[in-house]
């Protein structure tokens, strides 16, 4: 049975008598550890002249189970999929309207300013506003990680269009491709590199903003956080924000080097390309 946050417990009208979860085994190792270290700061073992900080948590194999739920290969996956499929429908929705701007200069400022009213939204405001909708599933996560991809995914995606040296699609038109060859072969391989640079940015907010889901009774990650907070148990905490810091940094460094692997690319051969 799952953890519910003050927030879900409120939300389903539970009292925190009937919330209240029995802590799991760690959580009560951690607190005898608490009492027999008594007056020790919390989360770090002292040694003689330095500080340690312990990695107790994050080294335990127990917390590494694939049958638990709740354990740290579980809430990685999990946090995973909220990222993929969140920047994933966001480029599905982001990409034909930025070409559709581009195209259509007028539409930039209606549209990349409602997508900025979007951003402003405070994502925690925003999931608790999705509950009675969608209830404590994943989309109450999605669906605002979607909505703060678009002002980033539009912007950078039209300008790396329009940022295209118009020459080179005339040479593309004067080879005798229409518009779609244009677009595929000339316009998207040019602009690329500079839409991977946006994506970099979406991917580690996404990261970063999914990490509070458990606020809303979805469990990824930042699950650690809220539970070490809970139970006063800092190599909890400690654990989730590597694990979360990690991920972020892996996949920046990823869309990095896709990004200038494509920027070496990016002498286009149009002879080819026809």
């Amino acid at each position: 049975m799952r953890r519910l946050s003050p927030i879900t417990v409120r939300y389903l009208g539970r009292s925190r008598s009937t919330a209240f979860i029995a802590p799991s085994a760690h959580h009560q190792k951690a607190s005898r550890l608490g009492r027999k270290d008594k007056g020790r700061k919390k989360g770090v073992a002292t040694c003689p002249g330095k500080k340690v900080v312990r990695m107790q948590f994050l080294l335990d194999p127990t917390n590494w189970d694939l049958t638990d739920p709740n354990s740290i290969p579980n809430l990685f996956l999990a946090h995973m999929s909220i990222t993929l499929i969140s920047v994933g429908l966001g480029l599905l929705i982001a990409f034909p309207i930025s070409l559709l701007v581009a195209r259509v200069r007028p539409l930039y400022v209606p549209v990349t300013t409602t997508a900025s009213i979007l951003y402003t939204i405070p994502s925690v405001a925003a999931m608790v506003l999705l509950l009675p909708l969608t209830k404590l599933t994943s989309l109450t996560v999605i669906i605002p990680l979607v909505a703060y991809t678009q002002i980033v995914l539009i912007r950078n995606i039209v300008a790396a269009i329009r940022a295209v040296d118009p020459e080179l699609i005339e040479v593309g038109r004067a080879m005798g491709m229409n518009t779609v060859q244009v677009q595929t072969k000339v316009v998207l391989p040019l602009a690329l590199p500079v839409m991977i640079a946006g994506l970099r940015v979406v991917v580690v907010t996404t990261i970063g903003i999914a990490s509070i889901s458990q606020i809303v009774g979805v469990p990824d990650l930042g699950t650690l956080v809220f539970q070490g907070q809970t139970f006063a148990y800092n190599d909890e905490v400690i654990a989730g924000a590597i694990l979360i810091t990690a991920l972020a940094l892996t996949a920046d460094l990823l869309l990095l080097g896709v990004q200038r692997l494509l920027s070496r690319g990016q002498g286009v051969s149009l002879a080819s390309a026809a």
